[in-house]
């Protein structure tokens, strides 16, 4: 297989990555889980921030948000941080957050917020009630909250929370009340240099498009006219629980990745061409959106290849992205522990890095090679990184030796070496016993701890070329000797 790139950034690449790229969505009723309070502080879920901060120099956005957030009423006589109504699919039904709740945005210090506010209630109280909740966030966080965003996943509200004829047209009337509101008697005044108009992150659909909920609908029937939209935010999932759903075709699967991904370009689209300043970007991601019994796909090895490669994707269409891949407190037998995608996180941070001006290209390969992904990474308009994914699933059981993947890689003018990191697992099905570069990290005494020593391999090139083996089921990033190219 031949994998070759120009040595200057072609026309066909990304615009410039936000090195936040790679950031987190924290389901409402999980934040307390994820960050602690200000007594007992999550310092696990805050050293895996941390380290992502230090590989590219900038701190994930966090968004705290989800179905469980529009079932989230405050209480402030309550003295727990939060109690729960047990629901369906993991999901709370109902979720009551006293004072305490707030301390949980106090954890990760420099990180930047956004947070959903309740549209779901249309009990006569329910809007004062949101008011106060957006109030208490505001002033918790300050400086660092850069939106609110109003209700989620509205497209799915019809015969659920509203009647069954409920449009796109309802919608931004409601929008537009919530967002007026909030603006009015939340952020007007502040002193924490927070705009007081345009300060919202619309949509929040749950599809690309769905009977009248559309990117366009919205914007023609007029949501922006009163000037609140900052960004426009859409949910992407892979799959849920269906029969259908293997580890292989529906994640380790580049051709998969790629339509699930361009299906979200039309409103990209729209908004670049007509509403340049708004930002687009997925909000709330993942393999699956079935929250239980789903470990044998998203929490394996597998998924963390399927993560690099989604990310890669998305990279390279102007996207961002929130996404979770640890553990943050014991759950029955366990103490918490890393997720195997998490490491797909780590990689990408490693990729983008520090320069300021890193741009993705995708790399086509052809249909037939649909279990391989190959990106080039441009720093500063230079080519300076291959990401090669080899998709092909492999387990320990498999009744065979693992297989592998010769590629000639073009290497730039003027490079006369480089160096091969790579991403190892036992197999797809594992969820243990994986590294990145020779290293490792899980949970230890309350804290992120890395393992193992960094392991950089020399990749000789000559005339031009270079050749890499990728065995089934492992990924790797080339990098070019910078000090001389």
């Amino acid at each position: 297989m031949k994998v070759t790139a120009p040595d200057a950034v072609p026309s066909g690449a990304s615009q410039i990555v936000d090195h936040a790229f790679a950031s987190f969505s924290f389901p409402a009723h999980w934040l307390p889980d994820f960050a602690g309070n200000n007594s007992h502080p999550n310092l696990f879920s805050r050293d895996i921030l941390n380290l992502l901060y230090t590989k590219t120099g900038k701190r994930p956005y966090i968004r705290v948000g989800g179905t469980s957030a529009d079932r989230t009423y405050y209480n402030a006589s309550q003295e727990l941080s939060i109690q729960v109504d047990t629901g369906a699919n993991g999901i709370p039904s109902a979720v009551y957050i006293g004072p305490v709740y707030f301390e949980a945005f106090n954890n990760f210090p420099g990180s930047l917020w956004s947070f959903q506010a309740n549209l779901a209630n249309n009990a006569s109280w329910g809007l004062d009630n949101t008011m106060e909740v957006c109030k208490r966030v505001m002033n918790t966080l300050k400086g660092n909250l850069i939106d609110f965003e109003i209700g989620n996943e509205v497209d799915l509200y019809p015969c659920a929370v509203r009647p069954c004829g409920y449009t796109v047209n309802d919608y931004l009337q409601e929008w537009t009340r919530y967002a007026d509101a909030i603006s009015d008697n939340v952020l007007k005044g502040n002193s924490y240099g927070l705009d007081e108009q345009r300060f919202f992150q619309a949509l929040v659909f749950a599809n690309a498009e769905l009977n009248t909920f559309t990117t366009q609908n919205a914007f023609n029937g007029g949501i922006d006219l009163t000037h609140h939209v900052k960004s426009v935010s859409l949910h992407h999932y892979a799959a849920g629980n269906q029969a259908w759903v293997r580890l292989q075709e529906t994640f380790m699967n580049h051709t998969a990745v790629v339509a699930n991904l361009s299906i979200y370009s039309p409103a990209n689209k729209y908004l670049k061409t007509n509403y340049p300043d708004v930002t687009f970007l997925l909000g709330e991601t993942n393999s699956d959106y079935t929250n239980l019994l789903m470990s044998q796909v998203e929490g394996v090895f597998g998924s963390s290849l399927w993560l690099i490669d989604y990310l890669m994707y998305g990279m390279s269409l102007g996207t961002t992205f929130g996404y979770t891949g640890w553990v943050p407190v014991p759950t029955g037998n366990m103490q918490p522990y890393v997720r195997p995608p998490l490491y797909g996180q780590i990689v990408v941070a490693d990729i983008i890095g520090h320069n300021p001006k890193v741009q993705i290209l995708p790399i086509h390969l052809g249909p037939e090679l649909w279990k391989f992904s190959a990106y080039g990474v441009y720093e500063s308009s230079k080519l300076s990184k291959y990401v090669l994914i080899n998709l092909d699933e492999w387990n320990s059981t498999t009744q065979y030796p693992r297989p592998s993947q010769k590629v000639s890689l073009r290497i730039p003018s003027g490079s006369r070496g480089a160096t091969v990191q790579r991403l190892l697992g036992p197999g797809a099905s594992a969820d243990s016993d994986i590294s990145w570069g020779g290293l490792s990290w899980n949970y230890t005494r309350g804290r992120l701890a890395q393992s193992g020593r960094p392991h950089f391999e020399a990749l000789p090139v000559s005339k031009g070329e270079a050749t890499v083996t990728i065995p089934s089921t492992e990924a790797v990033v080339v990098t070019f000797d910078r000090s001389i190219y």
